[in-house]
């Protein structure tokens, strides 16, 4: 390879990658920092399992209570309103919108209509507007938001994924719905979604409990959920990410009526990643706490550390992350760093990613890169 290379096949892991020049073209949309001699390749499987495993996490939270989603972030599309269809199940939690806020035709629909009670109304129901496309103007799927899709009741894939909710009856009584989201198993057949496709099941349980026995303005709702992933995953141009197994434990509490603002995961996991050749790039297994705090409906940031262990030549590192900003539209973080702290293996030592201010400006060790087209 050399600086004119274009394309990223041929990736040995554990190969001597000194002097390596990347260049490769990044997400539409995203400005691309300036392309610099250093040996990081090593480093690109370690750069996914710094965001990607926090990612999926996130998303089995989506489906761990009845929430009111237009409050959440949605991993990889912006903050807009979206109405929901015949696959949502139990109401929202009661008292967080006035009727008919929204329902101007959903994310993903063509104009729907507006909907009889809007997507925040006081009874907590959605619209009939806006079913339809798969994902919203053309943004790239990912695993995350495909699974944070479903639990919004977007028509992903139709056919080619079963979807069995979980439901329970309150932690507390005196709100307005016998039955509340509790959990989902969702499994993926050759779901195809824009330009990837999606395999393997998804599985989340959560369990709650309540501050006093019946709700009120005050009452503090707390909550577990684990999310179990199984030979989960997704393909494209790219290539192809594959989570063989992960497990993670979220916990959190909230005020009765309101959405929570920070969380915690604990996680333990495998992931495989290939080029768009096939070519193997990682195997890493990783165990990890990370507490997530949520930024409104726009973004929420990572802090903690993994644990990685690649299976390909034995190295362990350590990734210590510190503001690391998802934001929707970008397939990489927007700001904030990682560190990887590496023994062992072929290529030991310390690097710092650093991203931002712009989708696509990524740094190692203070020195302007740019990584290949996101899986």
């Amino acid at each position: 390879m050399n600086g004119k290379t274009t394309k990223m096949f041929g990736w040995a892991v554990g190969a001597a990658i000194g002097g390596l020049t990347l260049v490769a073209a990044g997400m539409a949309g995203c400005t691309d920092g300036t392309t610099a001699t250093v040996a990081y390749a090593y480093d690109y499987p370690y750069v996914y399992t710094s965001y990607y495993p926090v990612d999926t996490a996130y998303a089995g939270y989506y489906w761990a209570d009845s929430w009111n989603y237009y409050t959440f972030y949605y991993e990889g599309a912006g903050a807009t309103g979206v109405v929901r269809n015949a696959l949502a199940v139990p109401p929202y939690n009661p008292g967080t919108g006035v009727g008919g806020t929204t329902g101007s035709g959903g994310r993903t629909g063509a104009g729907g209509a507006t909907g009889a009670g809007g997507m925040l109304g006081a009874a907590g129901h959605a619209g009939t507007g806006g079913s339809g496309g798969a994902m919203a103007g053309g943004l790239r799927s990912t695993l995350a938001s495909v699974v944070e899709a479903l639990a919004r009741g977007e028509n992903v894939c139709a056919g080619r994924v079963t979807i069995t909710p979980k439901n329970t009856t309150p932690a507390c009584s005196g709100g307005t719905s016998a039955q509340e989201r509790n959990g989902v198993t969702l499994v993926f057949n050759n779901c195809k979604v824009q330009d990837a496709t999606i395999n393997g099941t998804f599985d989340v349980t959560a369990n709650r409990s309540a501050s006093e026995q019946t709700c009120s303005p005050t009452t503090v709702i707390t909550l577990n959920h684990t999310t179990t992933i199984t030979n989960l995953s997704i393909s494209d141009a790219n290539g192809k990410i594959t989570i063989p197994m992960q497990t993670d434990t979220g916990m959190t509490t909230y005020t009765f009526g309101q959405t929570p603002t920070k969380l915690t995961f604990s996680t333990n996991g495998e992931i495989q990643i290939s080029d768009a050749s096939g070519a193997a790039m990682g195997d890493l297994t990783y165990t990890g706490m990370d507490t997530v705090t949520l930024s409104g409906n726009t973004s929420y940031t990572v802090d903690g550390s993994t644990t990685v262990m690649s299976k390909n030549d034995n190295a362990m590192a350590t990734i210590t992350k510190t503001g690391l900003t998802r934001s929707g539209g970008c397939c990489r973080p927007i700001s904030g760093s990682f560190m990887i702290n590496r023994t062992g293996g072929s290529n030991p030592g310390q690097a710092t990613w650093t991203f931002g201010p712009s989708c696509g400006t990524v740094m190692r060790n203070n020195t302007s890169v740019t990584l290949p087209a996101c899986i």
